[in-house]
C-alpha cells in the first residue's frame, strides 16, 4: 500500500503538477477543449445545474466530516485506535495538503463569459476530487473487510461511481480542468494508501472468519456459568 500510494504521487501527481506549472501546451489545449465541450450544456439547464451542485457536495470538507466523524467515534469507542487516528489525520489534513499543492502550481480556474461557478481560489489539483477519494477510501478501509465477501464488489463499485460523479461535476460546472480532477484523484488515493500503511490501520484477517461469531455464542454460556456458579460448574 505504501509503494502504491507513493507511486501515484510520483507517476501522476508530480508529472501533472510540473506540466501544468510549465504550461505545457498539449495538456492545456486538451483541458480547455473538454471544459468548453461540457460546460455550456450545464449553463443552459438550471435543473441540471442543481443536480450537479448536489452531487458535488460529496467532495466538500463539511460533508466529509459529517460522514467520517461518527465513524471515528465508533472506531475509538470500539478500541480500534489506529483506525480512529487514521480517520482524524487523513480527513483533517487532506485539505491542507491539497491547498499547499495549489499554491505551488498556481493555476487559475477556467474562465467563461457567463460562468455558473465562481471562485477566487486556485485550480490545480481539485480539492473536491481529492476530498471525495479520501472520504470513499477511508470508508473502504474502515468497513470493507467487515462486510461479507459477496458484498464487497458492489461496495467498491458504488464508491468508484461516487468518485467519478463528483469529478465529472467539477468539470461540467466549469470549476476545474480534467487534469485538475485526475491529479486530485491520485493525490487523495495516494494519501489514503500511504497513511493507512503508516498507521497499520487495516482490519486484521480475524475479522473475516465466518465462524467467529458462532464460536463466540458457544463460548458465552460457559463463561457465564463460570462467573455465576464458580469453577465446578
Amino acid at each position: 500500500m505504501l509503494l502504491l500510494g507513493l507511486s501515484l504521487w510520483l507517476l501522476v501527481v508530480l508529472p501533472l503538477a510540473l506540466l501544468v506549472g510549465l504550461k505545457w501546451e498539449p495538456l492545456l489545449r486538451l483541458d480547455r477543449s473538454v471544459v468548453d465541450a461540457l460546460h455550456p450544456p450545464a449553463a443552459e439547464h438550471p435543473a441540471f445545474e442543481g443536480l450537479l451542485n448536489l452531487v458535488t457536495t460529496a467532495g466538500t470538507s463539511w460533508f466529509r466530516w459529517l460522514v467520517l466523524a461518527p465513524v471515528a467515534i465508533w472506531a475509538f469507542r470500539s478500541g480500534r485506535l489506529r483506525l480512529g487516528w487514521l480517520l482524524v489525520v487523513a480527513a483533517g489534513l487532506i485539505g491542507v495538503v491539497t491547498s499547499g499543492l495549489k499554491l505551488l502550481v498556481d493555476r487559475d480556474r477556467p474562465d467563461f463569459p457567463d460562468p455558473i461557478f465562481v471562485s477566487d481560489s486556485l485550480s490545480h489539483p481539485s480539492g473536491h476530487s481529492s476530498g471525495v477519494v479520501t472520504l470513499v477510501g477511508l470508508l473502504l478501509v474502515a468497513f470493507l473487510r467487515l462486510q461479507p465477501p459477496r458484498h464487497r464488489v458492489a461496495t467498491v463499485v458504488g464508491g468508484l461511481v461516487l468518485v467519478l460523479a463528483v469529478g465529472l461535476t467539477r468539470i461540467v460546472l466549469g470549476a476545474h480542468y480534467p487534469s485538475d480532477v485526475v491529479a486530485g484523484f491520485a493525490l487523495g488515493a495516494g494519501w489514503v494508501l500511504v497513511l493507512t500503511a503508516l498507521f497499520d490501520a487495516l482490519p486484521g484477517p480475524v475479522q473475516e472468519q465466518p465462524d467467529g461469531e458462532r464460536l463466540l455464542r458457544k463460548q458465552l454460556p460457559t463463561e457465564r456459568g463460570l462467573d455465576e456458579h464458580g469453577p465446578a460448574t
